[in-house]
């Protein structure tokens, strides 16, 4: 019993890093007289994978630990020297030690690796979020972007679902991904925007500066390469390089907006894009109107009223809509 007990407190105290090296040096000489060093070299190549593991699931982690626990619970250790450990109370003790000991330093290393998710999303707003290597992004309505609170590995990562430009700082060594329903978007450092639709499963990229990679996310093979001014579509594996038609495609960013002799119907349209709101005509006669007019960074509800003067129009609140109907019947 003395001698399994003072086999598992050597092992211990090794990997523990409170002990002299020359202290270490004479278990390692201890732990070579009595099984070659397998057990001890055994756990230290386990521990030596997880200082190279940059990400590691939770289930890849409990396996790992599994197989450790095992190992470490067998009952005989073929080596130069046979010694037979039969279970007693200092045994599992000094095993429950070294397993917490090797637990506390797998999930530490497991806790710098993988940095905490953040998650930002908008409903009926708009949102601007700094991310950590200082790139912003504009979230429109209903859209979400999920990343870390640090960017630790070979690349910068996210993850969007709806819509968002994108102003990325640039970093050749790190380039930056998003991870859309339909496909990754690959740049390095650039301005663009982002239009996602998980029903649809379509992803569209329009590039204001720089250079963007647009993915399949099933298939990388099929690709675009974007540059200033360049748009692509990919819905069902397949790409459209066709310019959208809509002149106020960015108004939601940029807050600029002109309509030529546009129906009211898609005055509506581009004007819940544009500010994330809910606006809706009261009766169909309304969507024929036609609206000519250009608006430079004006506030929503200013620009409901110009309308509203127009057309001889009156504006009430529906819950979260905003109803436009004609002042006389």
């Amino acid at each position: 019993m003395k001698e399994e007990y003072t086999y598992w407190e050597n092992i211990t105290a090794w990997f523990s890093n409170e002990i002299s090296l020359e202290e270490k040096k004479k278990i390692e000489i201890w732990a070579e007289e009595h099984d070659g060093k397998e057990l001890l070299m055994d756990i230290k190549t386990k521990m030596d994978q997880i200082d190279k593991v940059e990400f590691m699931h939770d289930a890849q982690t409990e396996a790992a630990w599994n197989k450790l626990n095992f190992r470490i619970q067998e009952e005989n250790v073929v080596a130069k020297k046979r010694v037979v450990f039969k279970p007693t109370y200092l045994f599992a003790a000094a095993a429950s030690l070294f397993i917490l000991l090797s637990i506390g330093y797998g999930l530490f290393k497991l806790s710098v690796s993988n940095p905490k998710l953040e998650l930002t999303q908008t409903a009926y707003n708009q949102s601007q979020v700094e991310l950590p290597d200082g790139s912003v992004v504009y979230l429109n309505g209903n859209s979400s972007l999920t990343y870390p609170t640090e960017f630790n590995g070979k690349e910068r990562h996210v993850k969007l679902s709806g819509e968002a430009y994108f102003e990325v700082q640039p970093d050749a060594a790190h380039p930056f991904i998003i991870q859309t329903e339909s496909a990754f978007i690959k740049v390095l450092g650039t301005s663009f925007n982002v239009k996602t639709d998980a029903l649809q499963k379509n992803v569209e990229v329009l590039v204001s500066s720089g250079k963007v990679k647009v993915e399949e996310i099933s298939d990388p093979s099929k690709n675009r390469v974007l540059v200033k001014g360049e748009f692509t579509s990919l819905q069902n594996q397949v790409f459209q390089n066709q310019l959208p038609a809509d002149i106020n495609y960015l108004a939601w960013k940029t807050k600029l907006i002109e309509f030529r002799n546009t129906p009211m119907s898609e005055v509506v349209r581009t004007l819940n894009r544009a500010y994330a709101v809910q606006i809706k005509l009261e009766s169909e006669a309304l969507e024929n109107y036609k609206l000519t007019s250009k608006y430079d960074q004006i506030e929503v509800n200013a620009l409901l009223k110009a309308i509203c003067l127009t057309f001889d129009l009156k504006q009430k609140m529906d819950g979260n809509q905003i109803v436009l109907y004609a002042s006389t019947p």
